[in-house]
């Protein structure tokens, strides 16, 4: 029996032999983790660390909306600045061309006379080239970029005043030579003087021009929309990881930066409307009615010169009818629709005065070219010649007016939308934080 009992423990030692002992099971360390309590861990340990990141990616998104949109509207508003400045100095270089052709219609009108001109046409013409003088010093102050051009004008002026002077005081005299030096003044005045306020003019225009050319509307929302599609995909992300539709601070910040794009839109798209009525409106007017005085006054000395040159008449009778065509299409429109009757009157003036050149009765059509009586020539250009400097000097006041008081609307606007887009960056920030702070 102790045999039996031999082999069935044999047999039972045999049967457990080829399995695997258990391993030995060290003690745990105190402190120590699963596998799965490390990935948990893990997960804890770097979420605080994402917020971190989105907070300081979205509140500098939003920083940076909210400068390039107030940049672009400081931009804009700057350009407004600039407008009324480039449109003052349009209306002053204009105006020197005026006075310049004025001063040139009196002379050449007065030298008809013979001998001692009118006193009361001397001191106009004395006046106009006043006038021409303290408009280059104030021209010159006002813009530096013209300063070059406005010296070179200043310089033809005073080569045209110089011939004129010597014209004159020969014609007192009764020289024929008088009639040269005329000639000479008027010619130069054109050829030389004229075409530097011609640059002059058209530069000036061009940069009110483009000044009066804002940025787009929908350029200068771009940076507040982009930030609100940052705001929602951020808060789309911490919806998914925190089971919460919204983010109070994020959603704070959307609509900030939302008032901030909507502030943006009204001042950018009311200061584009408003520069566009400008053009269309007194600003044209401004450069319409130059146009038509600078073109009369050019008229009413070829006019004059058309008589001095008698045998030559032909050639400035020519000038007179283009200058008179220009004058018509400039005060066609509604705002100078009142000068061309009183062109009108002139035109069938100076007609009488060709009429009786042609037939031969030039002194009757000098007398009736000097004659300042009502209903002579002299008389229904001096009412086309003032009608047309008070329509500009009223259009001109307007456009520089409607510019700077909108510069203030505009200003206030700014600052609000920079306001509000700080402040969707500080309501951003407080959003993330206070998921932050739920792992502290």
């Amino acid at each position: 029996m102790s045999q039996s009992a031999g082999v069935a423990q044999a047999t039972t030692t045999t049967a457990y032999a080829g399995v695997p002992a258990p391993a030995a099971t060290a003690p745990s360390a105190p402190g120590a983790v699963t596998g799965r309590q490390t990935g948990a861990s893990r997960t804890t340990s770097t979420t605080p660390g994402w917020l971190a990141q989105w907070r300081l990616v979205i509140a500098a998104v939003c920083v940076l909306a909210s400068t390039l949109t107030a940049l672009m509207l400081l931009n804009t508003w700057q350009d407004t600045r600039a407008a009324s400045a480039d449109t003052a100095q349009l209306v002053r270089v204009q105006t020197i061309k005026v006075n310049l052709l004025r001063a040139d219609a009196l002379a050449t009108n007065a030298f008809l006379v013979g001998g001692l001109e009118p006193a009361e046409q001397r001191a106009a013409y004395d006046s106009a080239l006043v006038e021409v003088e303290r408009t280059l010093t104030d021209a010159a102050q006002a813009q530096p970029a013209d300063r070059a051009a406005l010296a070179a004008l200043n310089e033809a002026v005073l080569t045209y005043t110089s011939s004129m002077e010597l014209a004159r005081a020969n014609n007192r005299q009764g020289f024929p030579v008088g009639a040269a030096y005329l000639n000479q003044a008027s010619t130069g005045l054109r050829s030389t003087a004229l075409p530097l306020v011609d640059n002059l003019v058209t530069a000036n225009q061009q940069r009110s021009r483009d000044a009066m050319s804002p940025l787009p509307w929908i350029l200068v929302v771009l940076p507040g929309l982009l930030a609100l599609v940052a705001l929602g995909w951020l808060n789309q992300q911490l919806a998914q990881r925190f089971r919460r539709r919204f983010n109070v601070g994020i959603v704070a910040a959307g609509a900030a930066t939302l008032v901030m794009v909507g502030l943006a839109a009204v001042a950018a798209g009311n200061q584009g409307s408003e520069d566009s009525r400008l053009l269309k409106g007194s600003y044209a007017t401004v450069v319409d009615g130059v146009i038509a005085r600078s073109a009369a006054n050019d008229a009413k000395a070829n006019e004059s010169l058309r008589l001095i040159s008698r045998g030559s008449g032909a050639t400035y009778e020519k000038k007179w009818e283009a200058a008179a065509a220009t004058i018509v299409d400039k005060t066609s429109g509604e705002a100078l629709g009142s000068v061309a009757g009183q062109w009108s009157t002139y035109a069938a003036a100076h007609a009488k005065i060709v009429a009786l050149d042609t037939e031969g009765n030039w002194d009757q059509a000098v007398a009736a070219a000097t004659s300042s009586a009502s209903g002579s020539s002299t008389a229904a250009f001096n009412a086309v010649d003032d009608s047309l400097r008070k329509v500009v000097d009223a259009a001109g006041n307007r456009t520089t007016d409607d510019l700077d008081s909108g510069r203030f609307l505009f200003l206030g606007l700014l600052i609000l939308a920079l306001v509000a887009g700080l402040a969707g960056a500080a309501a951003a920030w407080r959003g993330v934080t206070t998921r932050i702070e739920e792992y502290s």
